[in-house]
């Protein structure tokens, strides 16, 4: 509608639909709100990561999701850790490689923006750092040895003695389902093998 003097005046009707609008914006505002900061890891063993993190800001959250998966920015797991600042991701694969981010919610069920993202390499190896299992059989005449795919980065070596001299078996293992394979068709009474990275 227009005044007198030609300029439109604003109608009182449209007063709602402007109050609505005004907490459309701050309810964005809060989910907005800033997450938890400073997200860090340490791979607590071969299977599981610890994860701490700074407090988000706000003071009415009441809880923080932890995202995970092993694309950057794509989170296909979320573990909700609770009111704290730290949380154990349990049932990692070894060798594989994770994205973590984390979120943090309000008293309204209002969840923030994802935190900063960190990267981190589960270890390839047991709790206790030692090498993966190396499983040895015979095929004929031949020494087969087989160890989990998912130890990549060995070398396999083989020696006549456990003390003597160690050589690299220098061809590549073959994947077998989830095994690496090497097939030995060196003819010999005895030896040895580990593996080495």
């Amino acid at each position: 509608m227009l005044t007198a003097s030609g300029h439109p005046s604003f109608d009182e009707r449209l007063q709602p639909a402007a109050n609505s609008l005004r907490l459309a914006v701050v309810c964005i505002l809060l989910y907005l709100t800033p997450a938890a900061t400073s997200l860090a890891a340490s791979p607590s063993s071969t299977s599981s990561v610890t994860l701490t993190w700074v407090a988000s800001t706000s003071t009415n959250v009441t809880s923080y999701d932890v995202y995970y998966g092993t694309t950057s920015g794509s989170y296909t797991q979320v573990v909700s850790a609770g009111d704290v600042t730290q949380m154990t991701i349990t049932g990692l694969t070894p060798g594989t490689t994770y994205f973590f981010a984390a979120t943090s919610s309000d008293d309204a069920s209002l969840e923030s923006l994802y935190s900063n993202e960190i990267e981190v390499v589960v270890p390839a190896g047991r709790p206790d750092g030692s090498l993966p299992e190396l499983s040895l059989s015979r095929a004929g005449s031949n020494s087969v040895l087989q160890w989990p795919t998912n130890f990549p980065g060995y070398t396999l070596q083989w020696s006549t003695s456990p003390a003597g001299a160690w050589t690299d078996l220098t061809s590549s293992p073959s994947n077998s389902g989830s095994y690496f394979a090497y097939t030995n068709t060196t003819s010999a009474a005895q030896g040895y093998y580990r593996l080495m990275r």
